[in-house]
């Protein structure tokens, strides 16, 4: 087999989608791991409640700042669950392409799931921004550094458009297939 096969989209062994994958795959756990380590940050939280509210009063903050970290730190979990999905669509992608067949219906869909991911991301990140902000208003010692960059808007769109791409390529090809 020449090297050239051996590396052929299709063939299931071309190494830079060997490479992607597995740091998808890494990412993947990664988001997951955020989520369950935000996700159980919570219940800690309120188990040392009287040792947080104290360190919270201490930095000039309100008792009720802790309702406010352990929201931040559920919409934190919301916000890696969404990437684990996001990841997983482009971990499926990046297979179709593998298998030598990336212009399939699922993944005009995996495309378009990728794209509405990203809008809900920025929908989660608007209270995330304003909490955050308050947090850090009522305490010294707290900063969090949590932006809304246009620029995942723009992913969005292009994304929703990628997947309007996918969907008429893959009708016009089976219209071909049909034809011949």
């Amino acid at each position: 087999m020449t090297s050239a096969a051996r590396t052929a989209p299709g063939t299931g062994r071309d190494p830079l989608l060997a490479i992607v994958r597995i740091i998808l795959g890494i990412a993947m756990a990664a988001a997951l791991a955020g989520a369950a380590a935000f996700t159980m940050a919570v219940p800690v939280l309120f188990a040392l409640r009287g040792r947080v509210v104290a360190r919270l009063v201490g930095q000039g903050a309100p008792s009720e700042a802790v309702w406010a970290i352990a929201a931040l730190l559920l919409m934190a979990a919301v916000l890696a669950v969404l990437v684990f999905y996001f990841q997983r669509h482009l971990f499926r992608i990046v297979g179709s392409v593998g298998e030598g067949d990336p212009f399939v219906p699922a993944n005009a869909e995996r495309l378009r799931g990728m794209a509405w991911i990203t809008v809900v991301i920025h929908v989660v990140t608007v209270p995330m921004v304003i909490v955050g902000g308050w947090v850090e208003d009522v305490t010294r010692a707290i900063h969090f550094k949590i932006d809304l960059p246009l620029a995942g808007l723009f992913l969005a769109l292009i994304l929703f458009i990628l997947a309007r791409v996918f969907r008429e390529g893959t009708r016009m090809r089976e219209d071909l297939e049909g034809t011949v």
